[in-house]
């Protein structure tokens, strides 16, 4: 009877430890967060913070790898129907980046340094339909964003989130290259 109880708990023992075993070797993927609007799933190095609200604009701060890049992914209503377009000129002149907003595919993106002289960059979106906009703002090392932006995964307004581009019969990033001097 002793032998047998031994001979259980041993057993009981190497599962736990395989199990433990099996857990550690699995990749380090932070599980994907809903945010009503979009789902997202935190590539490795990334990191985000609370959500927060300001006046009618919902925004959430994501800092990259060795905070090389900062995102803010901002959610809100216009006094009107959302004009994707108003909301990026808005958002490019808040930033002091001189380079135009670009249409690309029906959303509205545009890319240059901020009056600091950091490269900025922001693509903004709208669904009418939903009366909402989505505008997502980099700064840093802006191209650091893109895995970031592909983890993006549609929710209730899936028309909001930052397309890839098509220009020139190619596929282009979802934040086109700067403008060439």
């Amino acid at each position: 009877m002793t032998l047998r109880c031994c001979c259980r708990a041993a057993a009981r023992l190497l599962a736990g430890a395989m199990m433990l075993v099996a857990v550690c070797l699995l990749p380090h993927a932070t599980p994907a967060a809903d945010y009503d609007w979009f789902s997202l799933d935190l590539p490795t190095g990334w990191r985000a913070e609370t959500p927060t609200r300001m006046g009618e604009t919902w925004v959430l701060a994501l800092a990259g790898p060795k905070e090389a890049v900062r995102v803010r992914i901002m959610v809100g209503k216009t006094a009107g129907p959302p004009d994707a377009a108003d909301v990026a000129g808005l958002l490019r002149a808040a930033a002091g980046v001189r380079e135009p907003v670009r249409r690309a595919d029906g959303q509205y993106i545009f890319r240059g340094k901020d009056a600091l002289g950091v490269d900025t960059a922001c693509v903004v979106g709208s669904a009418p339909t939903a009366g909402l906009y989505m505008a997502v703002l980099c700064s840093g090392a802006v191209d650091e964003a893109e895995e970031l932006l592909a983890a993006l995964h549609g929710g209730k307004t899936p028309a909001m989130l930052p397309l890839r581009h098509e220009t020139r019969g190619s596929l282009a990033p979802r934040f086109l290259p700067a403008a060439q001097p």
